[in-house]
């Protein structure tokens, strides 16, 4: 039976969204496993929802396309609420 070793364990980073939309803006913090953070904000356009992610190739080389995916899906979703919701 093959244990592995724990060095090699590794965990993902998590991250958290919050949303202004009057200002139109998204922040999004990035908690890697070691504790570290970093935050990201994203302006975007009230009208058509679209930001631009300059960082997202950083990111992928940090923490795979896979993970970053993820997150660009959480803000893509979190900008779509902000410019379908009615009193914007």
């Amino acid at each position: 039976m093959f244990d592995p070793d724990p060095c090699l364990t590794t965990t993902m980073p998590s991250f958290r969204l919050e949303l202004d939309a009057p200002n139109n803006i998204v922040l999004v913090m990035v908690t890697e496993d070691d504790g570290s953070e970093h935050d990201y904000q994203f302006d975007f356009d009230p009208r058509s929802g679209r930001y631009e992610f300059s960082e997202r190739d950083l990111l992928e080389r940090d923490f795979g396309a896979e993970w970053v995916e993820e997150m660009d899906e959480a803000v893509r979703k979190a900008i779509s609420r902000a410019v379908a919701s009615p009193g914007k």
